[in-house]
């Protein structure tokens, strides 16, 4: 399939399009403040199951 415009994916080389941050642009702080999935799963059950009491309690 020589039109296929994804052909030459494999060979690219260069800057990704995302570009490079140097160390002193990074902001590790801004990961370090992420809740993991973990965290935010077990909330959203928490209040699925305080939802579930407060409509059979009606």
């Amino acid at each position: 399939m020589a039109g296929n415009r994804f052909d030459d994916d494999d060979d690219w080389v260069g800057e990704p399009p995302e570009g490079h941050h140097t160390r002193d642009q990074a902001k590790p702080e801004f990961w370090r403040m992420q809740r993991p999935p973990e965290v935010i799963a077990f909330a959203f059950v928490i209040v699925v199951i305080i939802l579930v009491i407060v409509l059979v309690l009606r």
